[in-house]
């Protein structure tokens, strides 16, 4: 986990960067060239098209992760009622489309949403159902948009690099296993005191959005030796899939009219917010607001 200063440090940056930024954009000074704004059209869209990025934990526990968060049923009575307010509140964003963390062209779970429009199928654990099918359903969509692309993420050469030479690389993945179960002790007690809503806010704060991807450059991009890069191909693969993911916003969104719910595990956020920031096509909308009370 960063320390009080890093964090400290973190927001003091962001201060920075709001202040010298005017209604988006950076402020002109007399030292800008005039071309500025012509290069900026050139790159611009008219009708950047709103995503709301929900990212959150695994609720029915898949084991799927290096380091996995042990939540309750959800589908247990006071969980339920709390997944309905979540729902009442995500609402007001008004999304033409909703996007879940399932594989691109999964025919299953179209074929499931359809059922579950027609009464015909009770929800499982997943976020993807609880959250996405409701929330989706409660607006009138016809169908659901499932945009993951699944990549291995090819760590068999990190562990092999981290084996031949574990003074060296040793204790970075001491320090991995450290803030992971750090972080895991954390959540596990949002989750425990509080509710869905307040579990979801406090994972969507920019400092954890921060540590998920902070992850992957405290204790991979350093596993390098000689011409191995083998921390640094790994992370390449993460880069990867997550901007094959981003791209399918693009089959997905097909009218400027369009606003786009993505409901996705929170270590994917970071990544997806980054492209969506990078890209003249889409904008960013904090889900945080609408979680409040």
């Amino acid at each position: 986990m960063p320390s009080l200063q890093q964090i400290i440090l973190a927001l003091f940056s962001l201060m920075i960067f709001q202040s010298c930024k005017t209604a988006g954009e950076f402020a002109e000074t007399k030292n800008d060239p005039p071309e500025l704004q012509q290069l900026e059209a050139l790159f611009e869209s008219k009708t950047p098209i709103p995503v709301l990025y929900l990212g959150s934990y695994h609720m029915n526990n898949p084991g799927a992760d290096a380091f996995n968060l042990e939540a309750d049923d959800v589908l247990a009575n006071k969980r339920q009622k709390e997944i309905r307010e979540v729902i009442e509140l995500l609402k007001a964003f008004k999304p033409t489309k909703v996007a879940i963390e399932a594989g691109w062209g999964d025919s299953t779970i179209t074929a499931r949403y359809q059922a579950f429009l027609q009464g015909n199928l009770d929800l499982n654990r997943t976020e993807r159902e609880q959250i996405g099918f409701r929330l989706a359903k409660e607006l009138g969509h016809k169908t659901i948009y499932p945009i993951d692309v699944k990549m291995a993420m090819q760590d068999a050469e990190v562990g092999a690099l981290i084996q031949s030479n574990p003074s060296q690389f040793g204790p970075y993945m001491a320090g991995l296993e450290a803030a992971g179960n750090g972080v895991m002790e954390v959540m596990g007690k949002w989750l425990k005191n509080g509710t869905v809503r307040e579990m979801l806010y406090n994972m969507n704060h920019p400092t954890v959005e921060k540590i998920a991807h902070e992850f992957y450059f405290q204790s991979f991009v350093p596993i390098t030796q000689d011409e191995n890069y083998a921390g640094p191909d790994m992370v390449n693969t993460w880069y990867q899939r997550n901007i094959r993911i981003f791209s399918n916003l693009h089959k997905v969104a097909d009218s400027p009219e369009d606003r786009v719910f993505v409901i996705y595990g929170q270590g994917h956020i970071p990544l997806l917010k980054h492209f969506t920031e990078a890209s003249p096509y889409f904008k960013n909308e904090d889900v945080r607001p609408y979680l409040e009370k």
